[in-house]
């Protein structure tokens, strides 16, 4: 059985398509999705019946920092109450968190499926309401988490509860924060955690690279679970930061250990431009954000920035190919393995190389999901307002699409600087 739709577009034509925004991409469809999503987003998730809960992932903070995002949108921020909104939802997050007993309590440094998320969304919110005590608060709630971290015997390091979400967290802050509140030292000290980590797990089990995790005892490599987005985490460190052309922060050993790992990656992946979910034993052919292709660019686009290496970008385009090809997928419209995720794939892409074929391309996924056939068709997803389920991130990718020299999948951007210069 078939992941996704057939692709129905032609692929770009300067001829036929043009290369300026207002030809790529239609505004009025745009605006219109978006307010049609946040219309029932708002409906629904205000109904005594609906189920809550608290994460960024699938929760209301999640829908918090939707709103949040449009704020921050020229094109949307007029169009809503978005700040009002923003803290309807968080609060509610927060309350619903704090209502856990302590033996349901999430993750205690988790970003995605965990407190730190919605700590960090209510801050940053805050830091727009011009609350900044409120915001401090959080961030020092947020840092009380740095020695769970940093220690090596918590044992979680992947993007959703682990090490590398907290990190994610933590450069979110400092990416949107002009004072950028967390220091480079508070940094080091969860990579450290993880490289001893990853070269603890790769020698113990013998892998074929000096870096490796493990998750739920699956040694995933996909951006959910694995180790791409570890990896990547890793890039986005003040280690990276260049002085004279050199990564003088590093140590040699480290970055040996970092681009040895990233360059085994690489061969991982396949003729069609995709990789497996595992590194042993999986040859599922799957499109997604969370296992795949449109997860793994991430970390090679790092790569291609830090590294200047064309193979990087090669894989890239290949990782695009596919998503063009199979990212239609039946799963529904979300960021984590629906179609707006992958369409973020060729807005990076746009980024990166400043090619209208991408933005042609982001443009016609976003075109898909106001088609007859999707809304007939695509499988309702569990959470179907979430981030990273439903329809929240659809509108982040929307919002994104009307300004793609901006646009960046949520936590995951690799352009910014997200580390204390000095």
């Amino acid at each position: 059985m078939s992941r996704f739709f057939v692709n129905p577009y032609d692929d770009y034509d300067q001829s036929k398509h043009g290369n300026q925004l207002s030809e790529l991409i239609n505004y009025d469809l745009v605006i219109e999705l978006v307010k049609r999503c946040v219309e029932v987003i708002i409906r629904e998730t205000k109904l005594p019946t609906h189920k809550s809960r608290d994460d960024l992932y699938v929760g209301d903070a999640g829908i918090a920092f939707m709103f949040w995002k449009l704020n921050r949108s020229p094109n949307f921020r007029h169009l809503f109450p978005c700040l009002e909104h923003a803290t309807f939802y968080i609060k509610k997050a927060e309350a619903t968190n704090e209502s856990k007993t302590m033996s349901k309590s999430s993750s205690p440094i988790g970003f995605l499926c965990g407190k730190i998320g919605i700590l960090s969304v209510a801050a940053v919110i805050n830091y727009d309401l011009n609350k900044p005590n409120d915001t401090a608060k959080e961030i020092t709630s947020i840092l009380k988490a740095l020695p769970v971290a940093k220690t090596s015997r918590y044992d979680a390091d992947e993007i959703l509860v682990g090490r590398a979400g907290f990190l994610s967290g933590l450069y979110w802050l400092n990416q949107v924060m002009p004072q950028k509140p967390i220091s480079n030292d508070m940094i080091e000290d969860v990579c450290t955690a993880l490289i001893k980590r990853g070269r603890s797990y790769a020698h113990n089990n013998r892998t074929p690279l000096p870096l490796m995790y493990a998750y739920h005892e699956s040694d995933y490599i996909g951006a959910a679970h694995g180790l791409c987005s570890i990896l990547h985490m890793l890039l986005e460190s003040h280690w990276f930061a260049k002085t004279d052309g050199q990564f003088r922060n590093i140590s040699a050993s480290k970055l040996s250990d970092i681009k040895q790992s990233i360059e085994y990656f690489l061969t991982l992946q396949d003729s069609e431009g995709n990789f497996p979910t595992r590194l042993q034993g999986s040859n599922k052919k799957i499109f997604h954000r969370c296992h795949g292709c449109s997860g793994a660019v991430y970390l090679l686009a790092k790569s291609y920035l830090l590294f200047k290496d064309d193979k990087y970008l090669d894989a890239c385009r290949k990782c695009a190919e596919s998503v063009w090809r199979n990212g239609l997928l039946y799963k529904g419209p979300g960021i984590c393995h629906g179609i707006a995720g992958n369409g973020y794939v060729f807005l990076l892409m746009y980024r990166l190389t400043g090619e209208a074929l991408f933005l042609h391309r982001a443009s016609k996924f976003a075109e898909f999901l106001s088609t007859e056939q999707f809304n007939r068709e695509a499988r309702q997803p569990d959470r179907p307002y979430s981030l990273y389920e439903g329809l929240a991130g659809t509108v982040c990718f929307l919002s994104d699409l009307l300004e793609p020299s901006k646009a960046y999948f949520p936590f995951m951007d690799v352009f910014e600087i997200k580390y204390c210069e000095k």
